[in-house]
Order: structure tokens, then sequence, then C-alpha cells
């Protein structure tokens, strides 16, 4: 693997290899990019030139092979002040597999805007001048034209660093959580175009495995997208409506069913025959979306049952480059401020267009957008008053008072409130485990930290990983047998798996942040204290007992 140093700074680009005992148990993606991350300064200010940012890929992102078309982000979260991680599909994942450099650490601030271009094993700077202003569709039209390509890129929100500004990828394809668009927008990076110089590798021993054993399990996937699970969340109440006041909303409105009314096309990544994307429209509005969670991000969340607000919404958040998930519960804390008093503005539940109007308020930081360009965590401690966020990342669509094993994967994340890290919603909702209960929820929750750490190491598809679904940790060693060459033990992958686990952890301890600490709402009903404390005591247990030191992986 080739990673690429650029120093914006200095204007100075270093090439090398990666270490070949790194890349035996590290595999790539998350597992390279956080040990480089480990590199930036202590307690260094997220918005300084001294902060990283890595996009790396893994061994399996140059095959052309459903679910492989994946990379990751890492880097200090100007949100949280924390390890910040976040993963994109589309084309941009194999372009840069196959780009000659697999790893790429921006570090530095350039005096004036620009691009970079990665391309036959190394980087160029170009200036970005010209391209300073335009939203993130804007920006990729012109980069297309000019450079071809595959373009990841911000949009005003990482220009003005709101402190959760996304980057955008192919018009609806994101690294969606954690700032990683505000770090690119501090160091007056506008966007990053991929370009190939190898073709793509075939297994079709794997596809096959993956088009009988995987793929079939996905039908409501491929017919809904991701909004077929709002039906099950909503069921189990478990879904957080009017800023987490409650646990289920009428959806009718606003689920997979009503979707399809708006619905254009199916949309895949990159050689990838599941298809998992919506496109749809709303009047001269074409967006890839709403996802499950900007439904309830912008739907649920904020009491809206309107859903062509929210598509457009969707649109808005994209172009300008916010995070959703974020945005909801920002705007969500402001009805509460609102009916509180602690701002002038009237915000209500149920606005849906005039979310958009502050959505835009916040990418340009303008009056009350300023406030909540800031995230919740930062906006509780100007105004005393509790929001909901773990370790200064707001939740997803998963209550934690229907699921308890998302208490403690809110807890255990390394980037925060997250549920892409263990995915124990679903093995809590499916059943395999009593969702209202403790037991056995640490050892679940962990295990598949660690599995998931590999996963996002290769880097691979959530999708066609999911619990009691997706691949296990014998597809897993077949596949980095076909994509690296490399043979590897289950017990070996785990070690891995914990390894680069812990040292997310390690980042964040060395910040000064910890297991976080749940909103007491999330104690109101439902989940009790006893309940959570009991499974953290669990959680820390088995990570003591882990001793790494005397196996080889």
């Amino acid at each position: 693997m080739n990673v690429a140093f650029v120093d914006l700074s200095a204007g100075k680009i270093r090439i090398s290899k990666v270490d070949e005992k790194d890349e035996r148990e590290l595999i790539g993606g998350k597992g390279i990019a956080t040990k480089l991350l480990l590199s930036v300064p202590p307690r260094t200010d997220p918005f300084y030139p001294e902060n990283g940012i890595i996009f790396a890929v893994g061994p399996a992102n140059s095959f052309r092979l459903s679910g492989a078309s994946r990379m990751t982000a890492v880097f200090k979260s100007p949100l949280t002040g924390g390890y910040g991680e976040s993963q994109c599909g589309g084309f941009a994942p194999h372009e840069m597999a196959l780009s000659g450099i697999q790893v790429l650490k921006i570090a530095g601030r350039h005096k004036k805007p620009v691009y970079l271009v990665v391309e036959n094993g190394g980087v160029e700077i170009r200036s970005a001048e010209h391209l300073w202003g335009l939203d993130a569709f804007e920006t990729e039209d012109i980069l297309k034209k000019d450079e071809d390509g595959e373009i990841i890129a911000i949009g005003q929100a990482g220009e003005n660093l709101v402190r959760f500004a996304c980057i955008t990828h192919r018009r609806g394809r994101q690294f969606g959580r954690a700032g990683g668009g505000a770090v690119l927008g501090s160091k007056n990076v506008k966007a990053v175009v991929f370009k190939r110089n190898e073709e793509a590798s075939e297994s079709h021993e794997f596809e096959e495995f993956l088009s009988e054993n995987v793929i079939p399990k996905l039908s409501s996937l491929q017919k809904y997208g991701t909004p077929n699970i709002m039906w099950v969340v909503n069921r189990t109440r478990s879904l957080p409506s009017y800023y987490w006041e409650r646990s289920e909303f009428e959806i009718d409105s606003i689920d997979a069913e009503a979707m399809l009314k708006y619905f254009v096309r199916r949309n895949a990544c990159f050689a990838c025959r599941v298809a998992c994307g919506r496109i749809s429209r709303v009047g001269d509005v074409t967006v890839e979306g709403p996802e499950f969670e900007t439904l309830y991000a912008f739907g649920s969340l904020l009491g809206n049952g309107d859903l062509e607000s929210i598509i457009v919404a969707n649109e808005v958040a994209d172009r300008l480059g916010l995070d959703t998930i974020t945005a909801g519960n920002v705007i969500g804390y402001a009805v509460m401020l609102s009916r509180h008093g602690r701002i002038d503005e009237k915000i209500e539940f149920g606005d849906g267009y005039g979310y958009i109007e502050l959505l835009k308020k916040i990418a340009f930081r303008k009056g009350i957008g300023d406030l909540l360009a800031e995230g919740v965590a930062k906006m509780e401690r100007l105004t005393g008053i509790e929001g909901i966020h773990v370790n200064g990342l707001e939740p997803p669509a998963y209550d934690p008072r229907g699921i308890f094993g998302m208490a403690l994967a809110y807890a255990t994340s390394p980037r925060g409130a997250c549920h892409m890290r263990s995915c124990a919603y679903r093995p809590n909702l499916a059943g395999k485990i009593n969702r209202f209960s403790p037991e056995g929820q640490a050892e679940l929750v962990k295990g598949l930290e660690e599995f998931y750490a590999v996963i996002d190491s290769l880097v691979y598809c959530r999708f066609l990983s999911l619990p009691e679904m997706g691949m296990g940790w014998d597809d897993v060693a077949r596949l980095l047998e076909i994509t690296a060459g490399k043979n590897y033990s289950t017990e070996q992958l785990r070690i891995i798996g914990k390894n680069i686990h812990r040292m997310a952890w390690k980042f964040n301890r060395r910040e000064g942040i910890d297991f976080g600490k749940l909103p007491s709402k999330f104690f109101n009903y439902g989940l009790g204290v006893k309940d959570y404390q009991r499974m953290m005591e669990e959680y820390r247990k088995l990570d003591q007992n882990d001793d790494h030191s005397s196996n080889q992986v």
C-alpha cells in the first residue's frame, strides 16, 4: 500500500510505503488511518493546521465486487474534540484504490483554496479559487468536466467551519458524521479528485458466494432502501420523536411505502448488485434518499410528517454539506431552547419548510444558524440546558430506552453516539437478544465492535456484513485471502479488531475522553440506571481481560 503525506502549509508531498507489519496487523482502511491519526499532536485544536484528515482504502476496494467500493476518513473531530471517523461508498473508493495511492493524509493549511488530484501514484495541488463559495454539487459538476475521475467535495458548510459539515460524493453519498467537511474547510481544501490508472481485479467466486448467500436476504433493502427499517423501529417504540420526548410517531406519511410516490430509480455503488440507493424527486428537486436516518432526523425527531419537505431538506443539506443526523438534532434542541425562552427565535415542531431555511442559516452561519452550527454539546455549554448527545455526537434513530444494547453501543463507540460501530440494534430488534435486558449486551456489543473494526479496514459495506444476515468471521478471512493474499485465522482477526478499536480509544483518552455519559433523559422510562451500569461494568471487565501481547497476527 502506498501512502501520500500532503503538507499544505509547506506545499510538499511525500510518498512512501505502508510498513509491511502494519499492513499485516492493521489491514488497511480504518486500521492504518487510525495509527496515522495518533501522529497528530495531543490536544490540537481540530481547526489548526496540525490536525490531519486521513482518507484510506483497504485490500477489498480494488476489486469489482458487491459491497467493495467503500473508503474511510479519520480525523480529530471539530464536533466532539475526539476521534472522528466516517465511511463513504459510491465510486470514489474504487477509483482511489486503483490510483496508486491507497492512503492520503492531508495536514497543514494552504493560503488559498485548493483541490487535490490523486493519480499515477502521486498527488497534485491545484487552485480552487474558482470553486470556493459553490455548493458541493456545483463543485463536483465542474471538476467532473475539468478533471474527470471521481470527486469528493465540501459545500459552504465546510467552508464556514460548521462543526458537523460533511463531505459529499455523487450528489448523495457522504462522509457524513463528526465534521470531516469542516476539517477540509479549515485547510482550504475544496475537493479531492481520484483517478484510476489500473484495472479492477475480479473474484467471480466470492461474488457468487454473495449472490447465493447474502444478497437474497437483502430483498426488502433492494425494494425500499433503508427506510424499510422504520416500520420495525417504530413498532417497537424505539423511534425518537419530538426531540426525544417520545419513541413512536405517526409514520404513515413518511414511511417506505409513502416514499414510493416519489421514487425515480434505484442507485448502486460501483459494481454492487444490491443497489440500495433510492433516487427521489419532488418538483425540480432530485436527491439520493432520504435514507432512514434522514427520515428520522427531519421527520419524526422534529414532529414533521411532510415527506416532500423532508426530501427537499435532504437535497439542501447534501448540497450545502451538512450531516442530516446532527442537523435534525440541533434543530430539535433549538425547539426546546425556544420553548424555554433561551433564544429569541420561535422554532416549533412540524415546520418542515421552516427547517430548510434553518439549514441555510446553519451552513452560512447566519443569525441563529451561527449557534446551531456549533452542535448540541457546545450549545448545551452555552445555554445550560441539557441536550441529547454522547461525547459530543448526537444520536441516530435508535432509542436506547427501547433497545438496551444501543445504550451501551453509544457509550463505547469511539466517535460518540453511533449505530454503525456495532450495529447492535439489529440483534436486539430481531429478537436474538432481549432488547429490554442488560443480559449479554456487553459481549454482543464488544464482539461486533471488533468485527466492524476489521470490516472498516477492508474497507467493506455494512449491508453485506450485517449481524445474522451477512458475512461472518470465516467469510472475512476468505475475502482477505482473495484480496490481500494473506491468511488469517478467526482468532487472529478478532485480535486485529480488538487492537484497532483500542487504538481509537487510545486517541480519545489522550484527548481527555472516556466512555460516554448518557443524557439523563435516556433513563426516564425503559432503560434503568442499574441496567446501564451493569452493562458498562461487564463491558469493562471484558475489555480488561483481553490480552493481545502473546498473540501473533
